[in-house]
C-alpha cells in the first residue's frame, strides 16, 4: 500500500516580505488616527479644564462682587489661587495664609514663605494633557511670579526659581491682561490687585477673553521655562501669538489654534495665524472696538 503524505505549506520568503510590507503600511496608516484621536481627547480635557475655570472665575464673582484679581502685587499669588475653592480644591486654598491673598494686605511677604507647602499640590485642572508640563524639566526656570505691570511700566515682569523644584504645581493657563494692563488701551479683565465686575466689561461677556492657554515658553523644541500656578497671573496680548511662543505670550501645544476661555465661561479656539489686532481687540474689556470672532 502506498501512502502519500500532505506537502509541507510554508511561505516563500517573497511572500513574508509581501506580508511584512503590508503590516508595516497598515501600522502606518493606523499611528496618525491614533495620535489625532488622542489629540482631540487631549483637547477636550484642556477645553473642559478651561471652561471649569472661567466659571470658577464668575462664581468668585458672584461670591465676592468681583472677578478675581490678575495677581496680588505684594505676595505675587497669581489669579489661579483665587479660584480653588470653586474648582473643588478648597483643600489646598485653606493651605494658603489668608494675609498672602488678602489685596492691601502686605503683611504676609511673598508666596514662597507661608505657602510653599500648598503651592506643590497638583491641580490637574490647571494641565493641559497635551503639554502635560508637570513632567518636564525645564532648561531655565519655573516662573515664581508673572504679571503684567499696571500704568508705569506696562509691561510683562516676572522672576524663576531654577529648574530644580519638580514637586511645584505647574500651570498651562494664565489670565487675559489685555493690551499691557491697566492704564494702557485695550485694557483686560485681570491685572494686579484689579476687581473687575461683570458690568466693567462693557464690550460683552462673549466678547472678552478671560483665561486661556499658556506654556510659559517656547512651543516648539526644548521647553526653556514653565510657570507654577500659584504665582502666574496676567499675560499681555501685546506681541499677539507668536509662531513659537515666548513666557510673555499666550501659547499652547495644541497643533494649529489654542483654547480661550471667555468672560461669559465659554470656550472657542483661536487661530495661531489670527490677526494680532483682532486678538487684541478681544482682549479689551472696554475698549468699545467690535471684535468678529470668526477672524480668531
Amino acid at each position: 500500500m502506498t501512502t502519500f503524505r500532505r506537502p509541507r505549506v510554508a511561505f516563500t520568503l517573497i511572500e513574508l516580505l509581501v506580508v511584512i510590507a503590508i503590516i508595516a503600511v497598515l501600522i502606518g496608516l493606523l499611528l496618525p488616527a491614533v495620535q489625532k484621536v488622542r489629540e482631540a481627547a487631549a483637547r477636550s480635557t484642556c477645553s473642559n479644564n478651561l471652561k471649569q475655570i472661567n466659571l470658577a472665575a464668575l462664581s468668585y464673582e458672584s461670591a465676592n462682587g468681583c472677578l478675581p484679581p490678575g495677581s496680588h502685587s505684594t505676595s505675587y499669588v497669581g489669579s489661579l489661587a483665587y479660584l480653588l475653592p470653586h474648582i473643588e480644591q478648597d483643600n489646598i486654598h485653606r493651605q494658603i495664609p489668608a494675609n498672602l491673598m488678602r489685596l492691601g494686605d502686605t503683611t504676609g511677604g511673598v508666596w514662597w514663605g507661608g505657602g510653599w507647602a500648598a503651592a506643590n499640590n497638583k491641580v490637574k485642572t490647571f494641565q493641559c494633557p497635551t503639554d502635560n508640563s508637570d513632567n518636564l524639566t525645564p532648561a531655565a526656570g519655573i516662573f515664581a511670579n508673572l504679571y503684567t505691570t499696571t500704568a508705569g511700566g506696562g509691561s510683562p515682569q516676572g522672576s524663576v526659581f531654577a529648574p530644580n523644584y519638580p514637586a511645584l504645581g505647574r500651570t498651562n493657563y494664565a489670565a487675559n491682561a489685555g493690551y499691557l494692563g491697566r492704564g494702557f488701551p485695550y485694557a483686560g479683565p485681570y491685572y494686579p490687585d484689579s476687581r473687575t465686575t461683570i458690568l466693567a466689561i462693557a464690550d460683552g461677556t462673549s466678547n472678552t477673553l478671560g483665561f486661556g492657554e499658556w506654556l510659559g515658553g517656547a512651543e516648539t523644541g526644548s521647553r526653556d521655562y514653565v510657570g507654577s500656578w500659584m504665582g502666574v497671573g496676567a499675560v499681555p496680548t501685546a506681541w499677539g501669538l507668536g509662531p513659537t511662543g515666548y513666557w510673555h505670550q499666550f501659547a499652547s501645544k495644541h497643533p494649529g489654534a489654542l483654547l480661550f476661555g471667555f468672560c461669559d465661561g465659554s470656550v472657542r479656539p483661536v487661530k495661531k495665524g489670527a490677526s494680532a489686532n483682532v486678538f487684541i481687540f478681544a482682549s479689551g474689556a472696554a475698549d468699545g472696538v467690535v471684535v468678529d470672532l470668526d477672524q480668531l
